[in-house]
């Protein structure tokens, strides 16, 4: 899983995109799917390797 382009959880793409900045909690941005076209969260900072959001 790329910190860029994080991979979709419910197909496998990593043809991915920042959908917004914050999530339904502050700590998670949401991001599209292009290959199934579906919105998911990620947490920004899982304790090893922080998001950096590009």
């Amino acid at each position: 899983m790329s910190a860029t382009h994080p991979e979709c959880p419910f197909c496998g793409s990593t043809d991915t995109e920042r959908h917004s900045q914050f999530g339904s909690e502050v700590s998670k941005s949401q991001y599209y799917c292009n290959g199934c076209h579906t919105v998911f969260e990620r947490i920004k900072y899982d304790g090893e390797v922080a998001d950096s959001g590009r």
